[in-house]
Order: C-alpha cells, then sequence, then structure tokens
C-alpha cells in the first residue's frame, strides 16, 4: 500500500512504499481554522446563502453565537446563559432499540432531536487479507463480462448471474465476510457486493450508514453556510437514518496494484467538516480497509487522475435485520463508481431461493418485537393489529381475511374470493372519513397529437436555457422568464388545458405545470392530490410493517389530504420519442400495495394522458436507464378552487425529475401584473399643451 507521511515544516508530504497489506499513517490533530480551505473536498456542497424559510425556523449564525459566547465573561451574562440553556433544555426522549437498533448519544442541551440508530459496534478499522490471487483474477473476469455504467447503462436491465459466475462472485464476497467476522467477533451476513471501476469523480466524504442532517448549537440550528465551522469548533451535528440504515459494516479490498493508478485513495476523517483527513489507505492486490458505517468512520475515495483502480465493495448486516424490499435490488452507484458488477441482495435471494426450491423470501429475516424498546413509536405499534400470514393456523378473535385453516390451493381459492368480496362490497373497516377529493369523472383521457412540432421545439429551447435540478440547484432562486418564454410556456399549457376540458367535458383552470427531463430514479407509486395515511381492518389499525401485505389482502387504505388537495387533474405529454430512451414508462396501479401495473404507457411526441389525482389513478415513472426522456407535466383545479398561499412558489419536484423548468401559480399570477405595472412607463402626451395649439390653429 502507499500511505502519505504527515507534512512538517521541513518535510513535504510524500508518497511511502509499505510492505504487505494496508497500514494507516495517523496525519496528526484537526486545525483550528476557522475557514473551510479552498479545493477542500467539503466545498463541493453548495451550501448557499440561508433563504428565508430558514431565518423563518429560527436558524442562527455561529459567528455571532460565537462572539456572545467568547463576550460573556460576566456573571450576569453566564446567568442569563444558563438560564436560557435551562429554558432550551427539553425532555429527552426514549430511543428505539427495537430489532437490535443501537441509539447515538443525542445531546438535548443543543438538539431537541434524537439522533438516528446504528447496527455496529465495535467501531475500529480494521485492515484485512482476505482474497488470493486466484480470487482476484475470478473477480476481474466477471468483472470484464457483466461491467455497466449506470449513467449511461448498456443493458436495458441488470443480466442475471450464471450459477457460476454466481457462486464465484458470492463465494469470495464470503470470505471477505468471514474475514469481518473473524476481526469484530460479532455475527454479520452478506448483505450486497460490487465491483467498482473508481472513476475521476471519487467519493466525497460519507457515512455508509447514516445521513447528515444539520449543526445545532444550544437548542437552535446553524445556518446552513455556517455548519462546516461551526462542527469544526464543537457545534452538535444531527445525524439521520439512512436507507441502508439495516446495515452494520463495510469492506474495500483492493483488485489491481495500486503503482497503476494515481489518486483512488480510501481517506478517513476525524469528525464530519474536518479539513484534512486523519487515515489514507492505498492497498496491495488482495489487501483491504472493513470499517462500521457510522460517523465515527466517515470516509472518502479521491479521484482516479490517472491508470485502473478495481476494488471489490462489501456490506454487512446483523443476522437478525431485516432488508427493506425496496432495498433488495438497489444496485449501489454514485457518480465516482465508474463501470460496476452488482451483486445485489435480490441476486442472493434468488439464486438461494433456486438452490433450496422454495420462496424467494423463505431466508429473510423479520424484524420482530420482543417487547423490550419503550420507545413512543414501538410502543404505539404493539397497539396495532397485526396481518396473519395465510399459512398461519392459529386463529384469534377477530381473524383477517388471510387467517385460514385450508391448505394449498383451497387456502389461495379462498384468499383470492376473500380478497375480490372485499373490494366489491360496502364494508368500512376505517373509521376515520376519507379525504375529500374534487375529481370525477375518473377514467384517463388520451390527448393525441395535443402539441405540435412547433410547440414542442419551443418547450425544449425553454428548457434548455432555463433547467435546473433542485437537488443540487446552482440558482440561488428561481430563474425568471423572458417575456417570450412565458408567454410560450403559458400558451403551451393552457393549449394542455383546453384540451383536457374537452375532453372531461368541465371548466377547468391551470394551476401549474413543469418540463422535466427523467433521471434514472423514476418516481414510485403515488397519487397527486392525497397522500397514503394508514391500513385498516374490522376498526383497527394495521402495523406498519404489513401495510403492503394487508391491503393486498383486502384490507380499507385510509388516505389524507395532500398539499395539493385542491387540484383535480394531471396531464403528461411526451417530448420526445420512446425510441430515443430505455425505461421510463408511464404506469397505472388499480390499488395501494399492488406488485404489479395494470397500464403502462410510452407515449409518441405531442400525445398525452390526462388523469385524475385520486386513489383511482395511482401512477408511477419508472427510471430512464438510458437516452433522454422529456415531458410536460400540467397540473389543473377547478375554477371556484382557491391557490393556498404557501403553495403559490412550490416547484414540483421529485428524486427523479432531473433538469426541469416550472411554471408556478405565482408565475401565472404576476408575469401579467408585471407587464401591466411595465405599460404605465409609456410617455403620454400632454392633453392640455395639444388643446392649446387646436385653439391657437382655429383663431389664425
Amino acid at each position: 500500500m502507499t500511505v502519505e507521511a504527515p507534512a512538517t515544516p521541513n518535510t513535504p508530504p510524500g508518497l511511502l512504499r509499505s510492505t504487505g497489506k494496508c497500514s494507516p499513517a495517523v496525519l496528526g490533530v484537526e486545525p483550528t481554522t476557522c475557514t473551510p480551505p479552498e479545493g477542500s473536498v467539503w466545498d463541493s456542497d453548495d451550501t448557499g446563502s440561508p433563504s428565508t424559510e430558514e431565518l423563518l425556523k429560527g436558524k442562527v449564525s455561529w459567528t455571532g453565537d460565537q462572539s456572545a459566547r467568547q463576550s460573556g465573561s460576566s456573571a450576569s451574562s453566564t446567568a442569563d446563559d444558563d438560564s436560557e440553556r435551562q429554558t432550551k433544555t427539553l425532555t429527552p426522549l426514549i430511543p428505539c432499540t427495537a430489532g437490535g437498533k443501537k441509539p447515538m448519544a443525542s445531546c438535548f442541551e443543543h438538539c431537541p432531536q434524537l439522533q438516528a440508530f446504528i447496527r455496529c459496534g465495535p467501531h475500529h478499522r480494521a485492515e484485512i487479507s482476505p482474497l488470493e490471487q486466484d480470487d482476484i483474477d475470478q473477480l476481474q473476469d466477471i468483472w470484464r463480462r457483466y461491467r455497466d455504467d449506470l449513467t449511461w447503462p448498456r443493458f436495458e436491465k441488470k443480466p442475471i448471474f450464471s450459477t457460476e459466475d454466481f457462486d464465484a462472485f458470492h463465494g469470495i464476497a464470503q470470505k471477505v465476510v468471514d474475514a469481518m467476522v473473524e476481526e469484530y467477533q460479532v455475527p454479520m451476513v452478506l448483505d450486497q457486493a460490487t465491483i467498482s471501476n473508481t472513476n475521476h469523480v471519487g467519493h466525497p466524504p460519507h457515512a455508509d450508514n447514516v445521513q447528515f442532517d444539520s449543526v445545532w448549537w444550544r437548542g437552535k440550528r446553524i445556518r446552513s453556510e455556517d455548519e462546516i465551522v461551526a462542527a469544526r469548533e464543537g457545534a452538535f451535528v444531527l445525524w439521520r437514518a439512512e436507507k441502508t440504515s439495516y446495515r452494520s459494516y463495510s469492506c474495500s479490498v483492493a483488485l489491481s496494484d495500486p503503482e497503476g493508478y494515481e489518486g483512488g485513495e480510501v481517506q478517513f476523517f476525524s469528525k464530519w467538516g474536518s479539513k484534512d483527513p486523519i487515515a489514507r489507505y492505498k492497498c496491495e492486490p488482495g489487501h483491504g480497509v472493513a470499517f462500521c458505517g457510522c460517523p465515527r468512520n466517515i470516509h472518502a475515495v479521491t479521484g482516479v487522475k490517472e491508470g485502473f483502480r478495481l476494488v471489490l465493495l462489501v456490506w454487512t448486516r446483523p443476522p437478525e435485520a431485516r432488508v427493506p424490499d425496496s432495498q433488495a435490488h438497489v444496485c449501489y452507484f454514485r457518480p465516482g463508481t465508474g463501470r460496476g458488477v452488482w451483486l445485489t441482495t435480490a441476486d442472493i435471494q434468488r439464486c438461494q431461493a433456486r438452490k433450496h426450491r422454495e420462496d424467494e423470501k423463505w431466508w429473510m429475516p423479520k424484524d420482530t418485537d420482543d417487547g423490550s424498546c419503550q420507545c413512543e413509536k414501538c410502543t404505539t405499534e404493539r397497539k396495532k393489529m397485526p396481518w396473519q400470514d395465510p399459512e398461519s393456523s392459529t386463529s384469534t378473535g377477530t381473524s383477517s381475511p388471510r387467517t385460514s385453516s385450508a391448505s394449498g390451493t383451497d387456502a389461495a381459492c379462498e384468499e383470492e374470493t376473500i380478497s375480490r368480496t372485499l373490494k366489491e362490497s360496502n364494508q368500512v373497516h376505517c373509521p376515520l372519513p376519507q379525504a375529500a377529493t374534487l375529481c370525477g369523472p375518473h377514467d384517463r383521457v388520451q390527448l393525441p397529437s395535443v402539441l405540435t412540432k412547433n410547440d414542442v421545439w419551443a418547450l425544449h429551447s425553454i428548457w434548455e436555457q432555463n433547467q435546473d435540478d433542485l437537488s443540487h440547484p446552482w440558482y440561488k432562486k428561481k430563474p425568471t422568464f423572458q417575456r417570450k418564454e412565458f408567454d410560450d410556456f403559458y400558451r403551451i399549457a393552457q393549449k394542455v388545458v383546453d384540451a383536457m376540458s374537452a375532453k372531461l367535458k368541465q371548466p377547468l383552470v391551470l394551476d401549474q405545470a413543469a418540463v422535466n427531463c427523467t433521471n434514472h430514479h423514476g418516481h414510485p407509486p403515488h397519487a397527486d392530490n392525497v397522500q397514503f395515511d394508514s391500513v385498516w381492518w374490522n376498526e383497527r389499525q394495521i402495523r406498519s410493517a404489513d401495510e403492503v401485505r394487508a391491503a393486498q389482502g383486502g384490507a380499507q387504505v385510509h388516505w389524507k389530504l395532500a398539499k395539493t388537495a385542491y387540484r383535480n387533474y394531471s396531464a403528461t405529454v411526451a417530448l420526445t420519442d420512446p425510441w430515443q430512451y430505455g425505461g421510463g414508462e408511464l404506469e397505472f396501479f388499480n390499488s395501494w400495495g399492488a406488485k404489479h401495473p395494470t397500464e403502462k404507457m410510452r407515449l409518441n411526441t405531442g400525445d398525452g394522458v390526462a388523469f385524475c389525482g385520486c386513489q383511482r389513478n395511482i401512477h408511477a415513472v419508472t427510471g430512464v436507464k438510458w437516452g433522454f426522456r422529456l415531458v410536460l407535466l400540467v397540473w389543473t383545479r377547478p375554477p371556484h378552487s382557491t391557490v393556498p398561499e404557501d403553495q403559490k412558489h412550490v416547484c414540483y419536484f421529485r428524486q427523479g425529475s432531473g433538469l426541469s423548468i416550472w411554471l408556478t401559480s405565482a408565475d401565472i399570477e404576476h408575469y401579467p401584473a408585471r407587464r401591466r405595472r411595465q405599460k404605465t412607463w409609456v410617455p403620454i402626451v400632454n392633453d392640455t399643451e395639444e388643446d392649446d395649439e387646436e385653439k391657437e390653429s382655429s383663431a389664425a
């Protein structure tokens, strides 16, 4: 491995060659500088200026608070500070410990929220040497045959491993897991593995299983632009749960010679916001470093400037931790991953089930509540009703329709009959009223050739000029349209609204429009104007873990109003042809929790589809795997419906929206008014002078 020695006044940092496996170099204590250096890996985060929303929420400047702390040396100031601290200290909340969760230390003196939970411990980094040269050769061969870059995928869907390749990949990854178990002396199982060819982007500092949330001091949240400085000087950093919070440990094992590339160092930081790493690793082939996924092991990978770097990444979880269904098929991918090969949880599940000739979920653990956790969430969940599996032979006083003493084909037929009967009946299981909607009729309506080629070209032009991605915005505020851009955008959106009004035979008003370039995330199933709340049976709420199965079995789903409940219909109009992209299908589901869509659409340029925003039109968009998908989205409301003030400026954005432009309700309201104000500046001829001239001419 190659390590970097700490810099001294007389010795510049250099690269040293070590023998054998990895050994990190300790780089000294944290710097005391208050400003982040130029070129720091943390500078890639665009913090920007504090927004009005942040100021309204009571965020404070770290510099001002720091000055107050430094100048408050008098007895009266100290007493005031102590009084303020006691006032802002809240009653400690009870953290959740169900399913093996380990809550991180919270500090209610500074932050009123609980820290995220973790599943790791001990927390030290470990150097391991789990792989031989034969293992490395096999992984390199698998990588050459299955490699793909998810920023521009060459496969329509993830390739399925042959039995031989799966056994080889899984067996080698398991060797790494066994070495980690031996080192940490805690049980763990393989969750996922990836063979990654790191590119020039690298990976920014992060913790694998928790996500940075905010920085706090004395009950106040620090403004975004001061977070790094405040964290370096001792402010409290709040972490929230990540989608991978069910995991425990990670490991990076080198598969290529460190002399064959420049950059590609694995760096570890002592805390969030640290300017310099405390350790760097550049390992020999077959050797690696293992570490836990909590904030004690914040790490980064520098981009590969030259050469070829290949690594095996392995993630583990405790045996009792359940993998969420939404994460089983996910391929770990960041911009710096490069071309990779992924052994997902679903791959392991599929191949293990094939070998045992059992259902694919036979081996999946489930989080069971043993009653030991006393947090508010777990105690509330215990009061809810569990949804029995159809295999269960025990019956309770209030049984669900999936509890049956029948077996085999009879049980399946009985379940299907009961589910169909429940959906067709008017039986009410939820005592809460359903959300009221403004739509009807509820049928989907086709809008063929609703836009011309000139309309499509105009929207493309406006999108190219004003596009932005709100996940990493490069504008401090929403761009202002030019006069012609607004006129074209509004005219085209209104054209779609007129077509919807004619098809649905009712008056509609344009509320908002957007042009989205759908990315690889897509949009999960949802209804536009109502929001899922809970699932009920016989006036009892179903436990959260059983909600999907209960809804599929016929239990009643309760919907609550969304912030956009004042709307009624939506429309999607294609601005690109289906052959220009892979994926990006508009899917419709007949009910919440349904496994498969009832209808899929890939529209031609200029064609559209309109649908209502209630639960009768639950829809989703699959992620775009390759190519370019651009769509016009239009939302309408009834003429009598009023737009709430807090919704007029909101830009519709989801993770899968990608680069977009927005025509908000505020735009529609303010642009014409702005134009009327501008007309008042047109010079006006003085009528009195004209009358005097006419009188003089007549007198002459």
